[in-house]
């Protein structure tokens, strides 16, 4: 009897033991189940993040280029207006290279059929003007002229002072026309309309303080 007893407590411990590895296996592969998806999953995003963060070197990489290139372009971009910008208003009153810019222009247009001629060209002193911002050059002179290329003088004062045209800032104060010679009058052997006017004009640059 008392061996019977004694059976019957192993056969309940056993049982109590199987239960519980069965409960412990089913807890382990739980838990090694969970924690092999989390790992592999960590590994995936750290395979993900590599990725991200080889792409974002690229992309850094290829924003540097490009700033440099933006940086470059601003570079000769402002170099290029300061270039432009000396011509039109310059640091000094620089006659000569006015001078030059109003002989090429007659040049340009002046043929023996369609003249322009210019003569007496005289700067006289510079002024302020009233606010103190910039300095101002009279100068006056002379010009025989078709009644086309007095048209085109015109134009060209109008349109002066544009940066792409690199032409120095130039204004009218007052013009005398002191002869007409229509086409086919005596003396006249161009077959156009001249005229002789005397010219007033007014050029800039920046102030010298």
């Amino acid at each position: 009897m008392f061996k019977n007893k004694v059976f019957k407590n192993k056969d309940i411990q056993l049982k109590i033991f199987s239960g519980l590895s069965l409960i412990l296996g089913l807890f382990l592969g739980y838990y090694l189940y969970t924690n092999i998806t989390t790992f592999m999953e960590m590994r995936s995003d750290t395979a993900s993040l590599r990725t991200l963060h080889s792409a974002l070197q690229t992309t850094d990489k290829r924003l540097d280029a490009e700033l440099e290139n933006i940086k470059t372009g601003n570079e000769e971009l402002v170099t290029t207006v300061a270039e432009e910008l000396n011509y039109v208003f310059p640091e000094t009153e620089n006659h000569t290279l006015l001078t030059r810019t109003i002989e090429s222009f007659s040049t340009e247009i002046n043929r023996t059929k369609n003249p322009f001629l210019i003569s007496n060209l005289q700067y006289l002193k510079p002024q302020t003007n009233e606010a103190g911002d910039f300095m101002i050059l009279p100068f006056r002179m002379k010009i025989h002229s078709s009644h086309e290329n007095f048209i085109k003088f015109l134009e060209y004062v109008e349109n002066s002072g544009t940066l792409n045209e690199k032409t120095r800032l130039l204004d009218i104060k007052s013009i005398v026309i002191n002869f007409v010679s229509p086409k086919g009058a005596q003396g006249n052997t161009s077959g156009k309309d001249e005229i002789n006017f005397d010219v007033s004009m007014n050029s800039y640059f920046k102030s010298a303080k």
